[in-house]
């Protein structure tokens, strides 16, 4: 031991040497990365190398090397083909080199490499020593004397003695060392001491570096029945020796243990001793653990931690690992309800999400329906859990966001769901799979509250015919529930008329769009009122009723209809030209059964009937009204036309044209008629022409006139000729100007003057006319034509105002033909009434 002794101090001695040449930047050893020094020393003193540092753990082989010696060297030594043939007794080096380090989870260190030296020569003991640099102390060694293992590619670059037989390998047991050991250095020695002591050639290759990392994983965390199991590994290096593994609960909110349960039987983790090489036991480091949930309050900040004790109890000498808190004590519970339908009339189906910290320990869901109304719980459901990776997206923090989805269907036979009442679906986790969960810890989402209020209808078709009203639609209503029998009512001015039970059909379009609806999925009917459709004639409106009575008396919910016409028609067109009159239109009317004949019929402003005819291209088809008024009869073919030349009779009039549904082949007897509204019969010519007489029609004779006289409309640019209250002639004029509001042409009543004239010319004004007639201040106001210039020609520009615009100084400007004949044809006295 002194020789060991005195051999460590002088190798103690070389490296701090070694140490000050680095400090100053001198190389020591000989080479790019030879573990060697060209030193011939061969005195029995332990020499140590610079070498990279070599770390158990993470990547703990080295690549094999082994370094070229100097070509100096080389040179001098001749070679053989194969293994070394001769020995360069003048190469002082000592190489060597770890070609691998390994320490295996049992704790064992196993070593191989080579040392080769001249100055093994005389040194026959070869040992492998394993020290601790940190304690100075020599850890263990082994006589590897007997096994040398054969290098020959050492031999081959370093020409020293044994440099064919240089190759080593040894193991030792760390095991009980890895507590504290934190490097090993190894060894490699030539002595002729059998112990390994006495006259030695060392190298001391750079020391091993044991990973003293804690390491530590969950691998999962949450509940198996009614128990809290966490599962995972623990390993570290720091763990050797203590042989009890507990994992220990903790709550921190309380700063108490909650419960603690020992690793009797470690679980294997090849795994583990792959990611983390050269730990102490990472094979055999996994562990799983349980607790009763009704032990922790999931509500707290909750840790779990994994202790490694050489204690029975595990209380001193121990290793702990904490993991991080498994619940934080700060609960996140968020949800939403996507929908819920009652659209089968038989289940309540919910879907939603409920995303809550707890859940992966509260495992069990549960939907549950609550009355919010009747303030109680009428069904509980365990629900299906769906994948949302749009929640997880959400809310990224939350464990299991990404499995919030649920989804539950209730059987509503014997719920007794009542209208009116609000209702909301309760998510629920739970540690308990009892019941409803409330036996357990729980987390709650309420949903947003429903209330069973809804009711909607569309009536798809309706159209009447001889047999009644045929309807078609759906109609839905929470009221439905406690009301179960479906009528549609026709009312007639409000007093119903008809009614007829609904059979409800399916409808998956209607359940689609109204699932929270009860029953909303058959919620069809195809159904006939019948009735007669003259009992029909007035407003007419239709009941959607849900009634608890079989008649569709009692207790009901309504729906109605908007009101529709029982008669209508319009007269889309009338067209009045110059010799005839076209009419178009429709009329539909629920009393036009069994009123075979059409007719139009023109009423004056007084009602007397001035002329009719029989409509014969009757019953046009008119799909657009029978969109628009189906609730009319035969509304579909209810279009018409007619054209005729005007009669005498009914030119020059303001009429009201009707259209009538008779059973009478003259127009008479029972009949329904459709008005119009007033239209001038007027045959007056278009374009206005100053040379053409204003109508297409003769003028009048007015022998034949029994009170003729003559009405000046200033506004409407017009003169009539008048018998009575008759217009018999229409004439286009131009009246005076309006001056601040007035017209140069005097109102009031005048006669015509004897004095008239075939032409005229008023120099002061540049202007003259043709066939002047004076009705006032003899000569000063007149009818005459268009003006004239001072050669007699016609000014267009002033013809162009003629029926359109004033512009005359005071006279009544005409066409040339309507001013020759009042010249020609009215007789002195006449009466003329001007007005706006």
């Amino acid at each position: 031991m002194k020789e060991h002794k005195k051999l460590y101090k002088q190798g103690k001695l070389w490296v701090t040497a070694t140490l000050f040449a680095l400090a100053f930047g001198i190389t020591v050893g000989a080479g790019q990365a030879e573990a060697a020094t060209d030193s011939a020393t061969v005195a029995p003193v332990v020499q140590q190398v610079s070498q990279p540092v070599v770390k158990i753990g993470r990547g703990t082989s080295q690549q094999p090397s082994v370094v070229t010696s100097s070509q100096q060297n080389a040179n001098q030594v001749p070679r053989s083909n194969g293994d070394q043939a001769y020995v360069n007794p003048n190469d002082h080096g000592n190489y060597a080199w770890l070609d691998q380090t390994n320490l295996n989870s049992d704790g064992t260190l196993t070593v191989s490499g080579w040392h080769a030296t001249n100055a093994s020569q005389g040194r026959q003991y070869h040992y492998i020593i394993a020290f601790d640099p940190t304690r100075n102390t020599e850890i263990a060694r082994q006589d590897i004397t007997d096994r040398a293992v054969s290098r020959p590619d050492v031999a081959r670059v370093h020409p020293v003695a044994g440099a064919a037989q240089s190759g080593f390998t040894a193991s030792f047991d760390l095991s009980q060392r890895l507590v504290t050991l934190d490097r090993v250095q190894i060894i490699s020695r030539y002595t002729d001491d059998p112990a390994g002591n006495g006259n030695a050639a060392d190298y001391w290759f750079t020391p091993i570096v044991i990973d003293r990392a804690n390491r530590a994983n969950f691998d999962s965390v949450g509940a198996v029945g009614d128990q809290l199991v966490v599962a995972g590994w623990h390993a570290s290096n720091t763990a050797a020796g203590r042989a009890h593994h507990y994992v220990i609960f903790f709550d921190r909110t309380t700063n108490s243990e909650i419960g603690r349960v020992e690793v009797e039987t470690p679980i294997a983790r090849p795994d583990v001793a792959k990611a983390v090489p050269g730990v102490y036991h990472a094979d055999q480091s996994g562990f799983t653990a349980k607790i009763a949930l009704n032990k922790v309050n999931l509500n707290h900040q909750l840790q779990v931690i994994s202790r490694y004790s050489g204690s029975a109890d595990g209380n001193s000498d121990y290793l702990d690992y904490w993991f991080n808190p498994i619940t934080s004590g700060n609960q996140v519970n968020q949800g939403w309800l996507d929908g819920v339908n009652l659209s089968d009339g038989q289940h309540l189906n919910f879907a939603g999400w409920h995303a809550s910290n707890l859940a992966p320990f509260e495992n069990h869901h549960f939907g549950i329906l609550y009355d919010l109304t009747a303030n109680s719980q009428l069904a509980v459901v365990k629900t299906s859990q769906g994948n949302r990776q749009d929640i997880a997206r959400l809310l990224p923090n939350i464990p299991g966001a990404g499995q919030a989805g649920f989804s539950g269907q209730i059987d509503l036979a014997g719920l007794n769901l009542q209208p009116g009442h609000r209702y909301t679906i309760v998510s629920r986790y739970s540690t308990s799979s009892e019941g409803n969960g409330g036996g357990g810890q729980y987390s709650d989402y309420w949903s947003p509250a429903f209330t069973l209020d809804q009711h909607a209808f569309c009536l798809d078709g309706l159209k009447m015919g001889s047999d009644g009203l045929h309807a078609n639609g759906w109609v839905v209503s929470d009221q439905s529930l406690t009301k179960r029998h479906p009528y549609l009512i026709l009312l007639n001015n409000g007093k119903e008329i008809g009614r007829s039970a609904l059979n409800l059909t399916s409808r998956p379009d209607v359940g689609k769009v109204y699932g929270q609806v009860y029953n909303s999925a058959n919620s069809g009917f195809s159904t006939l009122i019948k009735l007669d459709p003259a009992q029909a004639n007035g407003n007419l409106q239709l009941i959607l009723r849900f009634s608890d009575d079989v008649y569709g008396n009692g207790n009901y919910d309504d729906q109605y209809s908007q009101t529709y016409a029982s008669n209508a028609g319009n007269f889309d067109a009338i067209q009045v030209n110059p010799t005839g009159i076209y009419v178009a239109g429709w009329h539909a009317s629920n009393q036009a059964v069994g009123k075979p004949y059409q007719y139009l019929i023109f009423i004056d402003q007084d009602g007397h009937e001035l002329y009719r005819q029989e409509v014969l291209d009757k019953n046009c088809a008119r799909p657009d009204v029978a969109k628009a008024e189906p609730a009319i009869y035969n509304s579909g073919n209810s279009g018409y036309q007619l054209g005729f030349n005007i009669p005498g009779q009914l030119n020059h009039h303001m009429v009201r044209i009707i259209h009538r549904f008779t059973d009478d082949a003259a127009g008479n007897g029972n009949a329904v008629d459709e008005w119009s509204s007033l239209v001038s019969i007027n045959a007056m010519r278009t374009p206005i022409d100053y040379r053409q007489p204003s109508e297409y029609f003769a003028y009048p004779n007015l022998s034949q006139l029994n009170n003729f006289w003559i009405h000046v409309r200033i506004g409407q640019n017009r003169v009539y000729l008048m018998n009575n209250n008759d217009v018999v002639y229409t004439m286009y004029c131009t009246a005076g100007y309006y001056q601040n509001g007035v017209s140069t042409t005097p109102l009031g009543t005048y006669y015509i003057q004897a004095e008239r004239g075939n032409s005229f010319y008023n120099g002061s004004l540049g202007e003259g006319a043709n066939y002047w007639t004076s009705f006032l201040n003899h000569g000063e106001y007149l009818f005459h034509t268009v003006p004239t210039d001072r050669w007699g020609n016609y000014k267009p520009g002033e013809a162009a105002q003629l029926g359109i615009n004033q512009g005359s100084h005071g006279c009544i400007r005409l066409s040339i033909p309507d001013a020759y004949w009042i010249m020609h044809n009215v007789p002195t006295g006449t009466r003329v009434v001007i007005d706006n």
